[in-house]
């Protein structure tokens, strides 16, 4: 569902739940509805939702997307008086993150400052910034309230010195206080909610029906019914314990003769359906985590004298969720000593 340079392949997320979220919710296609079914009504007041654009990340690494942002869409202000920019920040989540105002900060401000260097480095007062907002969208079993306040990173921090220091306010998107049966929003929307929702509390399998027939149910054209199907599809082998029978099956419900086995092609052909088990895809994911681990501590080893305590390199290799891994690549960043790190991981 991305869109793709000749010159240039798409960045794309490693993690499989932000590399969904990245092609579906926080997509400009499903972006609206999501945001205007799911979102703080202060966000559809305020700002336009009906002409979101993929901003340019070009000021940003391959590196730096993956561990800063998920994805940023521009839009403007609903206003009659001005065509203010707004950029929306976006961050999915699996497990609660007590640093991701940091993430979001980060993004934004690389962001403006990559504005004003294309605007010359502006002292004329003719640079108007966009207006930076950041969204949060939360996936996971644990208990998040989602009242991400920048200034709650300092506890100890001065009254007086409170006005001098940056503050702001996250959207907060809880997927996990919305019920099955009951998903708001678009057919094709409630498709993707209810994808997200299922690859969590492992329930996807079972789903992947009812699920499509979302999508078979939306009034979306042929080519991007095909291409959500598609998506989701992946998105399943890569987070379920399924065979490819089931797959193939759960997509005849949408696709039927000539579609079902264009549909049954496609797949098989990039992303390995028929014939073999969806274990081996789970098989990709499992080098996605060593080849995150190598970069910690390929990063640790840059900043500390090696080598790298055992325990340290037992503890990472225990680890089986990417989107925690993401956490830990920013505390090897931060960190000022290993030990700091090792306690990080306990």
């Amino acid at each position: 569902m991305e869109q793709r340079s000749n010159d240039k392949p798409t960045w794309r997320p490693t993690n499989p739940h932000d590399r969904f979220c990245r092609q579906t919710v926080f997509h400009p296609l499903f972006a609206s509805d999501f945001l205007k079914s799911y979102g703080n009504q202060t966000l559809v007041k305020y700002v336009d939702l009906d002409h979101l654009q993929e901003a340019p990340t070009t000021h940003l690494s391959d590196e730096l997307k993956e561990v800063i942002m998920d994805a940023s869409l521009t839009t403007r202000l609903l206003d009659t008086n001005s065509m203010t920019e707004v950029l929306l920040h976006l961050e999915h989540k699996s497990k609660p993150s007590r640093t991701v105002a940091v993430q979001l900060l980060a993004e934004a401000a690389m962001s403006l400052s990559f504005r004003w260097i294309l605007n010359n480095r502006s002292e004329s007062g003719n640079f108007v910034p966009p207006i930076p907002l950041m969204v949060v969208v939360y996936n996971g079993s644990e208990d998040w309230d989602g009242e991400i306040w920048f200034q709650d990173l300092f506890p100890n921090l001065p009254e007086e010195l409170r006005r001098y220091v940056p503050q702001f306010q996250v959207f907060f998107i809880n997927l996990r206080r919305f019920k099955y049966g009951n998903l708001p929003g678009k057919p094709e929307t409630q498709a993707i909610v209810e994808s997200l929702m299922r690859a969590t509390d492992g329930t996807f399998i079972d789903h992947l029906p009812s699920i499509l027939k979302h999508v078979a149910e939306s009034d979306l054209n042929e080519p991007l019914r095909f291409g959500l199907t598609k998506t989701i599809s992946i998105y399943y082998t890569l987070t379920a314990k399924a065979t490819s029978d089931q797959l193939a099956e759960a997509i005849s419900t949408v696709f039927k003769g000539q579609e079902y086995i264009k549909m049954i092609e496609e797949i098989k052909d990039r992303y390995i359906l028929e014939g073999i088990e969806i274990g081996e895809a789970r098989g990709e994911v499992r080098g996605e985590l060593k080849g995150r681990i190598r970069d910690i501590l390929a990063l640790l080893r840059t900043k500390f004298n090696p080598p790298i305590p055992d325990e340290v390199v037992i503890e990472l290799n225990k680890r089986t969720d990417p989107t925690a891994l993401e956490s830990l690549v920013i505390l090897a960043a931060q960190c000022k000593t290993i030990d700091e790190f090792t306690k990080g991981l306990k």
